[in-house]
């Protein structure tokens, strides 16, 4: 159930994961704002469910359980291996509960099974099912630009103690439907013929979901925690923020005249629409951008992060080649510039907690002078004013505590259990590489072989031609290696071509055949660095290797 200390500004449509990260074949576990959810694919319906992950029954959870580590233990510890099935040493992926072939939610433990409402149509024991204690709770969902969007606010029971329908089901899911007029979205992407390019990418992050959005909001650390990996730290201009719209309850708008990259591309639009959606525009010379962050609070310092970066531009050739990327390449490219300051922000956020708790203001234990904290100071100040100090409440002890253990730094660069181990997208470029890994490694072994023996064959036919010719010197008959060398050239003439009985073209072949073995070779090296950066992240940032 929704916790009574989150406050009202919450209770709207707050984002879950998009819709095409997700495998329809299985339920998803989803934490929102402390709620354990299930999210699952009706089939009945063609429509995304979202129950809280407990069955009435025994109280045990619906969904997937990715592994025996749930959230909040530790990590998992990947090992590298040449099966080309790496994951954690943990308990692999498996079912707790599943989707039965009647397309409705099944429990794994006694096989309680779930419509679309909650209602409970199967109890294989034959016990009474028509009664709201035997329903599971259900939340309202919509999608929405490919993403899913749901009210925190559990549905009514779909029966009445009777066993009768409850008729104020239908009256809470009109309330809903009509809350959806609140989902904040991206008109852009609803243009006809707009050309507008979104890439998507998430990533659940080790710390609060106020950290996230101070941390997009704020453009001046651009060029220092992202240099060599997207900034320039030597290239800084002026950071003249300022609002545009007054602070209220929606959120604020705001400009930064002077423009990313030293006001090279022109001035950039913000729009912070509350409680945890920001979006940045840049209109510049060929080509126009958006950056849109949804910040997803799962609970007290852990958020998901839903980052769509939107660019359109005027030459053909960048829209095509943006445009032909796959899913996958985004989200795995997207995990340096996160990890560039995922440490800082996870060890900071308990500091600043710490000091809150001791009754200061975030203005009280943070010196901010500057006009680049424009957009950082007002989204503080909404949450004291409209959003009730955030929504697990103030920042007190409790807090401090619901924070739990900072992380090792291998944790925070666990990309697997942060990303890949619940994105379908992911799960499907992981076997593409591999597939193709195998092809690499089964080129390099057969074109190594092929250097081999083309190698082989120009000594023997060097060997038969001196020893032929010996042989006949002396008036004697060739001798064993005259007839191995022979049986060599007649094997050659159909795999090693036409013979050459002095070798060269044999050996010209033979390293023909080794230049390719070593490109294949190349090309396996290359994949499997590829397949392990959607494992783990790399240390030090790339900020502290360049000047």
């Amino acid at each position: 159930m929704v916790p009574s200390r989150i406050h009202q500004s919450y209770i709207t449509a707050l984002h879950a994961p998009s819709t095409r990260d997700l495998d329809r074949s299985r339920p998803h576990r989803f934490v929102l704002l402390n709620i354990p959810l299930v999210i699952w694919w009706d089939s009945n319906a063609a429509s995304w469910r979202v129950f809280e992950d407990v069955c009435p029954h025994r109280l045990v959870p619906l969904r997937c359980a990715a592994t025996e580590r749930d959230e909040g233990s530790e990590g998992p510890q990947h090992v590298y291996t040449n099966t080309l099935t790496i994951g954690p040493t943990c308990t692999p992926l498996r079912s707790e509960g599943r989707i039965n072939k009647a397309g409705l939610l099944e429990c794994g433990y006694h096989g309680w099974a779930f419509n679309s409402q909650g209602r409970c149509e199967v109890v294989p024991q034959q016990g009474k099912s028509d009664t709201p204690r035997a329903c599971a709770v259900a939340f309202h969902a919509a999608e929405r630009q490919g993403l899913m969007f749901v009210l925190p606010r559990p549905l009514p029971s779909a029966l009445l103690p009777n066993g009768a329908a409850n008729g104020c089901l239908g009256e809470a899911l009109a309330e809903a439907v009509a809350e959806e007029t609140r989902i904040p979205l991206v008109p852009e992407l609803d243009e006809p013929n707009g050309k507008w390019i979104a890439q998507d990418v998430w990533r659940d992050l080790p710390y609060d979901w106020s950290t996230l959005m101070e941390n997009v909001l704020d453009a001046s650390h651009v060029p220092f925690t992202h240099h060599a990996s997207m900034s320039n730290r030597n290239t800084i201009g002026l950071y003249d923020l300022k609002l545009v719209t007054p602070l209220s309850e929606r959120g604020f708008t705001g400009v930064w005249k002077t423009g990313p990259r030293a006001g090279k591309l022109g001035p950039q639009s913000t729009v912070f629409t509350a409680p945890a959606f920001m979006r940045n525009r840049l209109d510049a010379k060929g080509f126009s951008a958006m950056t849109v962050v949804y910040a997803v609070p799962m609970r007290p310092g852990k958020c998901r992060l839903i980052n769509r970066n939107i660019l359109r531009f005027n030459n053909p050739i960048p829209q095509l080649v943006f445009s032909s990327l796959p899913d996958w390449w985004s989200h795995v490219s997207s995990h340096v510039l996160l990890e560039d300051d995922q440490i800082f922000l996870h060890l900071g956020e308990e500091e600043l907690a710490r000091r809150r708790a001791a009754g200061l203001t975030h203005s009280q234990v943070c010196y901010m002078p500057s006009q680049a904290d424009t957009y950082v100071i007002a989204f503080n100040r909404w949450i004291q004013k409209y959003g009730g100090g955030g929504p697990f409440g103030g920042t007190d002890a409790g807090f401090v505590e619901a924070l739990g253990a900072r992380l090792s730094r291998k944790e925070l660069l666990d990309r697997y259990s942060q990303h890949t181990e619940n994105c379908a997208t992911c799960q499907r470029g992981l076997k593409l590489i591999a597939a193709v890994r195998a092809v690499a490694g089964a080129v390099q072994l057969a074109a190594g072989a092929m250097s081999l023996f083309c190698a082989a064959v120009g000594v023997a036919a060097a060997s038969t031609a001196t020893a032929a010719g010996a042989a006949a010197a002396a008036a004697a008959p060739g001798d064993a290696v005259a007839a191995v060398g022979s049986a060599l050239v007649g094997l050659a003439a159909t795999v090693a071509g036409p013979l050459d009985p002095t070798g060269v073209t044999h050996m010209v072949r033979a390293a023909v055949w080794a230049l390719g073995a070593a490109a294949a070779a190349l090309a396996v090296s290359r994949l499997e660095g590829l397949r392990r950066s959607f494992y783990e992240g790399v240390y030090p940032p790339p900020r502290n290797l360049k000047p």
